[in-house]
């Protein structure tokens, strides 16, 4: 696809961490100036990395080209009358069967993210067999919404948002539904220990749609000009309304996004800091036996040279 990337989106918005000491002090200068505000937090190894669901990402490779809201919406029907029809997984509702998905790296809509920027930062600068030579991310989330619960409305057999999905778009606005400030959190019970290892829950939300006549998102904080939700879509399967660290309180109803860039030679530093000092680590993590078992493939450094 062409069109700007991942990169050309973050770099006017976001800060460069230079190591530990710069990363404690970019956490809590978010938290001192926006008190009122519960942070949802997301690292990515590498900072080029746009922000997109599993499902959002294999839809775009197979069908070469950024999926729409109803592309995702038809996906997880049949996703769903697999699971149940096929597969015979038929006790859950919809929101359930898609976590025990995520978990276990099926296509879902639900993106990861934790309530710890320690843990974001252990996932942002974790060792892979590729080494840690590039850049990588953080994402500090804003989410305005009422948290999910499990109950008649999100809990059912249905996934609720596909009610406001099917509906022009014009009535996913008025639901903000695909424009950020409809953007709602669910911390899911402990189906696995490592949603309690890692604080782990999930942001939830629409593919992006035009927000307003004026387009979706400025391209910097000293510019008008502004994203086009198609261009959005390239790089994200949620809509990403990035701002700057300033003082003073934000709307209630904003849905801001913070971003960091981790810089490549301080990656190692706080990947030290966070396991030696902090006990934060694969083991930790990845608390079973799948993690195990990813650790030993990724890490054969570790297991496989002479001692």
């Amino acid at each position: 696809m062409t069109g700007p990337s991942a990169d050309d989106f973050y770099r006017p918005w976001e800060r460069t961490i230079a190591g530990w000491p710069h990363f404690q002090e970019s956490v809590y200068e978010l938290a001192v100036r926006y008190p009122n505000q519960r942070l949802l937090w997301r690292g990515a190894r590498d900072a080029g990395w746009g922000v997109e669901s599993s499902l959002y990402r294999q839809l775009t490779t197979h069908r070469g080209r950024a999926p729409r809201e109803e592309d995702m919406v038809e996906a997880e029907r049949r996703i769903l009358a697999l699971a149940r029809e096929t597969w015979r997984f038929d006790g859950m509702g919809a929101l359930e069967t898609f976590a025990h998905l995520q978990h276990l790296g099926g296509p879902t809509r639900l993106l990861d993210v934790t309530e710890n920027p320690l843990i974001a930062a252990w996932f942002a600068t974790e060792r892979e067999s590729g080494g840690d030579e590039t850049d990588s991310r953080l994402f500090a989330f804003v989410t305005p919404g009422r948290d999910i619960r499990l109950n008649s409305r999100w809990g059912g057999r249905d996934p609720h948002w596909h009610a406001v999905s099917n509906a022009s778009e014009d009535q996913r606005r008025l639901h903000r539904w695909g424009t950020g400030t409809g953007r709602r959190y669910w911390r899911p019970p402990a189906y696995d220990a490592r949603i309690s290892s890692q604080s782990a829950g999930f942001l939830l939300d629409g593919v992006p749609i035009r927000a307003a006549e004026n387009g979706f998102g400025r391209k910097g904080p000293d510019t008008e000009e502004t994203w086009s939700s198609d261009d959005m879509r390239k790089f994200g399967s949620i809509p990403l309304k990035l701002t700057t660290i300033r003082r003073g309180e934000l709307r209630a109803t904003a849905a801001p996004v913070f971003t960091f860039r981790i810089a490549a030679d301080a990656r190692a530093n706080i990947l030290d800091q966070l396991e030696r000092r902090y006990g934060y680590n694969a083991a930790a993590m990845y608390s079973d036996l799948y993690g195990l078992a990813r650790y030993l493939t990724a890490r054969p450094d570790r297991w496989a040279d002479p001692s």
